[in-house]
């Protein structure tokens, strides 16, 4: 029998092969490179350091919405206004008028994620998903009389 296509076991060895090659390429290089760096380091005693990438603070304490949820949902509801008057331009028009906080607030609020998993952008995406859900089940209870 003439296959042309490898068994899934077959390409998985395969793939893990090429993987396994790929690490000790790279480990051979990194030591070539630990090598050449310490030699030229001897060499040239005013080479400089390596800069040091500084690293990123978490921020533990993220500013919070002053927004209530009753205003939160005043809000919510304005977003489905003006996205079925204005479409998704108007949306986006309102929604960059709001502050970060105020945007993942709402995000929370509507049931997008929690507030340290959450970016504008995500938030964004999350908060527009809900406006056109909404915006359907409106268009569903008009048209059941």
């Amino acid at each position: 029998m003439n296959n042309e296509f490898t068994e899934p076991i077959d390409e998985l060895k395969r793939v893990a092969d090429e993987i396994n090659s790929l690490r000790r390429d790279l480990q051979t290089t990194s030591a070539a490179l630990g090598r050449i760096e310490r030699r030229l380091k001897a060499a040239f005693p005013n080479y400089p350091e390596k800069p040091k990438k500084p690293k990123k603070k978490k921020k533990t304490e993220k500013e919070s919405s002053l927004k209530t949820s009753q205003e939160l949902q005043l809000i919510f509801e304005e977003l489905v206004a003006c996205t079925q008057n204005g479409g998704d331009g108007a949306f986006a028009t309102r929604v960059d008028e709001f502050r970060d906080e105020d945007v993942i607030a709402l995000a929370v609020e509507v049931g997008i994620g929690s507030h340290n998993s959450l970016s504008r952008r995500k938030a964004i995406e999350g908060v527009r998903k809900r406006v056109q859900e909404a915006m359907q089940l409106q268009f569903e209870k008009k048209k059941t009389p």
